[in-house]
């Protein structure tokens, strides 16, 4: 796989898509197409269930079952606050986990996944350890998919002398993105769990015993 934008082979985004992030795709649909079935009580049940509560690190007896407060770093992130937003993550990761699962393989995209959830998460309950109100999503994941994909172009880049400027003007417009969003849906958006897959993901594309390519 190449990390050359320049390089790749031109071909319709969602053709061809592997079976890893197909599943986790569909795991995450299926959750919303029994909520958007059933009522929005299923969201609150699910919310309430594996969403991410801070305050279940610290105020143990929150848990409503044994384990929640382990499971959770990982389960909201296959959870959505809503429909579009459940649209947006699984687009974006349908877009990156086609090419990134061609590179790592499906056992390692699924730990890159989860991985960076779970340090989003940390990052999370690190600057918002007394919220209350439960986060939800896969933007963790996404963001740690954006991370492991330009740093390794990154790398690409500097191996071959190529302009950095791409890459930085890409993170340049992510932080921005980031930025506006908060500035105008400040309590919607959990950016510490963006930043947090991000970090993660950067640092995987350098360590190329746990994340090189399965070839």
């Amino acid at each position: 796989m190449e990390f050359n934008s320049k390089a790749r082979k031109r071909e319709p985004i969602f053709n061809n898509m592997p079976p890893g992030i197909l599943s986790l795709a569909g795991i995450i649909v299926l959750i919303e197409l029994i909520i958007q079935v059933f009522g929005i009580e299923y969201r609150s049940w699910f919310l309430i269930y594996f969403g991410f509560f801070p305050t279940n690190i610290i105020f143990p007896e929150g848990n409503i079952f044994f384990g929640q407060k382990y499971i959770m770093f990982f389960s909201y992130s296959l959870i959505h606050g809503s429909f579009f937003h459940m649209v947006l993550n699984v687009g974006i990761l349908l877009a990156l986990g086609k090419k990134l699962e061609e590179h790592l393989g499906y056992a390692k995209l699924f730990a890159l996944f989860f991985s960076t959830a779970i340090f989003g998460a940390f990052f999370y309950l690190i600057i918002l350890p007394n919220e209350h109100l439960p986060m939800v999503g896969a933007s963790g994941s996404v963001f740690g998919f954006f991370g492991y994909w330009k740093g390794k172009e990154l790398l690409f880049r500097l191996k071959n002398n190529m302009k950095l400027a791409p890459v930085i003007m890409f993170f340049l417009a992510l932080i921005l993105g980031n930025f506006l969003m908060v500035l105008f849906y400040p309590f919607g958006i959990a950016w510490q769990a963006h930043l947090g897959g991000l970090v993660l993901g950067l640092f995987f594309s350098y360590s190329s015993r746990f994340f090189g390519s399965k070839s």
